[in-house]
């Protein structure tokens, strides 16, 4: 059987009707006339024309197919999910999928660039896609998912203006002082990591949140954050914890060489979110194609894609520098030498004590040489690129767009985007879940949990009667020292 998923596309946009009956003028006529003639010179804005097809037709099939007619003719692809074939929420959420995969498979495949006339990241696809539902009675919803399963949807949109590359290019350059004390055996365990992992943790917040997803929707071009959510197995932050929790816990080993290889393996991570956030910024900024790979591995391609580009344009990730001619050299001029006296400055001893601890101790002398040829090549590639941006001058007139958009963005919609005036239905994915052993019944599975409880606990409460637990997990001197001699000898 077909899937119940039904297509409406017309590419080439059908200019909409007008309220102009052809009487433009009048002579003599009262207010009323004047004022009506006043309105039939002006073209309604989409919404409304969606707002009359909606009132003027009953519920039911009449509706939806003025609906449906009207998206339409305005260019939007429409999908819909019909509810006489679903028994269940996983029926829908397969759908779902398909759907997600479809449009994912459209944004990575489509020719069309990104950049439009003006220099300005453009919508490639030149339509709009939305997502919507249809009860037996024939009513149409938007298809939203739960609160719950957006995901960081709002943490992400605000990321994008509050996240500084001039403070990711510094941390990461400061951050790199401490990979001279690799070769420096003596003084790798001088590092301080608990006081990185406060200073990550607190001051760089915006600088290292969100580079997987960030990855994935600006390189990978994904739908919206709950297509992402939907179908990815990694949290959304779950490297910036896994780089904090690095730090945090590098000053518990016991072996100083141990400490030193924890934090320099998390400050390494960190340096690699900074550089994802840049170049993802820089691939959306620059208007670049979607990572055209979809197969095996193509998160984390699209991910290694994202570092590359930051360590390649990193100051392209600027939102100031597409503004293009004279004001986006200046940006990448002022920013690089800002980030490049601020390295300088981090060379002094006394200062590399405060920001990298224990790094004043290695020779930084490869260091510097690494990072001063990454800071000129960067400098460089930055300046060339900036010179293809055309110049959008401050003083030109800016007038809406001559077609509005119909639908309104929406990270909770599969697709991003849902249709106004449309009520919404919210799908909550966790209903969908039936449990990895279903051969078994309620009753086995309150067995062996019970089971479980009484072995498990019974030993947790065993190990605090007896004292041989320290023949096994300690010496004596502490709970768990076995462990503690593998972890830090």
């Amino acid at each position: 059987m077909s899937a119940p998923v039904e297509e409406f596309n017309d590419e080439n946009k059908v200019e909409m009707p007008t309220n102009n009956d052809g009487n433009t003028t009048t002579e003599g006529g009262d207010k009323k006339s004047m004022a009506s003639d006043l309105w039939s010179l002006v073209k309604p804005y989409k919404h409304e024309i969606l707002l009359n097809q909606i009132i003027e037709h009953e519920p039911g099939d009449e509706r939806r197919a003025a609906i449906i007619n009207v998206l339409r003719d305005m260019g939007v692809k429409v999908f819909i999910i019909e509810a006489k074939s679903i028994e269940t929420t996983a029926d829908i959420l397969h759908h779902v999928h398909r759907v997600v995969d479809y449009v994912s498979r459209e944004n990575q495949l489509f020719s069309a660039g990104y950049i439009d006339d003006d220099g300005n990241p453009a919508d490639p696809l030149g339509f709009q896609r939305c997502l919507l539902y249809q009860d037996r009675a024939g009513r149409l919803f938007n298809l939203m998912m739960a609160k719950h399963a957006v995901g960081p949807a709002s943490q992400y949109e605000g990321l994008m203006t509050s996240f500084s590359g001039v403070e990711a290019m510094c941390l990461i350059t400061i951050l790199c002082r401490s990979f001279a004390c690799i070769e420096d055996q003596d003084n790798l365990d001088a590092l301080a990591p608990a006081r990185l992992s406060l200073i990550l943790g607190l001051v760089f917040t915006e600088e290292l949140s969100l580079a997987w997803l960030n990855a994935q929707m600006m390189v990978k071009s994904a739908p919206s954050v709950s297509a992402h959510t939907l179908t990815s197995y990694v949290g959304a932050d779950l490297l910036r914890k896994a780089a904090i929790f690095l730090l945090a816990t590098a000053s518990a080993a016991q072996d100083d060489s141990t400490r030193g290889w924890i934090t320099v393996s998390g400050i390494g991570l960190a340096c690699c979110l900074a550089l994802a956030n840049l170049g993802s910024r820089a691939w959306h900024f620059m208007g670049w194609k979607p990572f055209p790979y979809a197969g095996p591995m193509h998160s984390v391609l699209a991910f290694m894609a994202a570092i590359l580009t930051g360590l390649l344009f990193p100051y392209m990730g600027h939102r100031k520098v597409h503004v293009g001619g004279r004001p986006a050299m200046e940006h990448v001029i002022s920013s690089a030498v800002i980030v490049g006296l601020i390295y300088v400055a981090s060379d002094i001893d006394e200062v590399q004590r405060y920001l990298i601890v224990g790094s004043e101790n290695c020779d930084q002398d490869y260091v510097n040489i690494a990072v001063g040829g990454w800071w000129t090549f960067t400098f460089v590639s930055s300046l060339f690129y900036a010179t293809t941006i055309p110049y959008k001058p401050p003083n030109a007139p800016t007038e809406p767009e001559e077609e509005e958009p119909l639908l309104e963005q929406d990270h909770a919609s599969p697709v991003g985007y849902k249709v106004p005036n449309v009520p919404d239905f919210e799908v909550d994915p966790t209903l969908a879940w039936s449990g990895t052993f279903q051969w078994c019944t309620i009753s086995m599975q309150a067995f062996v949990g019970l089971v479980l409880a009484i072995v498990i606990g019974g030993g947790i409460v065993y190990l605090g009667i007896i004292d041989d637990d320290d023949e096994y997990l300690g010496n004596g001197d502490g709970a768990f020292r076995l462990l503690s001699r593998y972890i830090g000898g």
